[in-house]
């Protein structure tokens, strides 16, 4: 498995989990979806565990865990801590993604064109048509194969996200697991300043 395909299937998953955060609400919005949303805004700021299982071809292929922090839509830190260190951080625009292993660090910015199929996934008019829901079982589905999108969110019974399933046409499976929500955290200056050691690998992207 090419390891570059997997960092941008998370950067890709990454901006989606910001989506989350988008307010306003639409008329033909599933009323379903506006529960979620109205829950995630009601709770942020917000820490959550995570773990993060990819699959390829049926096989587990990396399982790592770690801790997402979330202010909003633009404003996240995603730190891997086992069983190396990684942290996505995205600032506006711009994100870095530090891999410590592969001492590198990734920095780019999302443009207009990604942000229409990154950030606006489950809130914008434009993807209310591939957006389904199943109230009884607590699942969002957004599928538009023009895209390539195919996730499956579970919901808990207090409308958070609790796993979240995504499908790539290289046979990639990304499973996410989330749990322990800390709601209306604190927020320091500190928590989202990135130190990298020097001499590090930088890639723009």
């Amino acid at each position: 498995m090419k390891r570059k395909r997997i960092i941008s299937i998370m950067v890709f998953f990454f901006c989606l989990m910001a989506a989350i955060g988008i307010t306003g609400v639409s008329k033909t919005t599933p009323s379903f979806i506006n529960e979620v949303r109205n829950s995630i805004d009601r709770i942020k700021p917000f820490k959550v565990n995570f773990t993060q299982q990819v699959f390829d071809e049926d096989q587990l292929e990396i399982e790592e865990s770690g801790e997402i922090v979330f202010i909003d839509r633009k404003t996240l830190k995603w730190t891997y801590l086992d069983p190396d260190y990684k942290v996505f951080l995205l600032i506006g625009d711009d994100y870095k993604f530090y891999d410590q292993d592969n001492e590198q660090l990734t920095i780019g910015r999302v443009t207009e064109k990604n942000r229409q199929w990154l950030w606006q996934l489950l809130f914008s008019q434009e993807m209310v048509d591939y957006i389904k829901t199943d109230n009884r079982s607590r699942k969002v589905y957004i599928k538009n194969e023009t895209d390539n999108l195919d996730i499956e969110i579970e919901i808990n019974s207090e409308y958070l996200p609790v796993k979240a399933i995504q499908k790539d046409p290289s046979g990639v499976i990304i499973v996410y697991h989330f749990k322990d929500y800390k709601k209306r955290i604190t927020i320091t200056d500190e928590m989202f300043t990135l130190e990298v050691p020097e001499g590090v690998d930088v890639v723009r992207e």
